[in-house]
């Protein structure tokens, strides 16, 4: 599955927009065409595939961007690495988990099959 998915969306790789992370992730998304709506990532709960993509794309950015080896990195770590900014692209129906660094953002897309809302015990108001 994460074979499939390969491609990381960077935003601002120079780190010259003097931007916040969200406003330079977003204007990158927008020149692809999407709309996107952000979402908090306490409502969201991913399958056990999408979770084992969320693993393996985290070891690829920590081993080709940060030269660093990352063998075995923890489910819930690698979860961690990307949850800085979550974005449903209305489109797709997709997620787009964003991790921000100091000068550039990656954002790891997700298709709609491997996630859903939360759902919560209780009653609203």
């Amino acid at each position: 599955m994460y074979s499939q998915i390969r491609e990381f969306i960077i935003a601002d790789p120079g780190g010259t927009l003097g931007e916040p992370p969200r406003h330079r992730v977003l204007e990158a998304l927008s020149q692809r065409g999407a709309t996107l709506h952000e979402l908090e990532y306490e409502d969201l709960a991913l399958t056990t595939r999408g979770l084992r993509l969320v693993r393996h794309a985290a070891m690829d950015v920590l081993r080709r961007f940060f030269s660093v080896e990352a063998a075995d990195v923890p489910p819930a770590r690698a979860l961690a690495l990307f949850l800085d900014r979550v974005f449903w692209d209305e489109q797709t129906g997709g997620l787009l988990l964003c991790a921000d660094f100091p000068g550039q953002s990656f954002c790891l897309p997700l298709p709609r099959d491997l996630w859903g809302l939360r759902v919560r015990a209780g009653y609203s108001q």
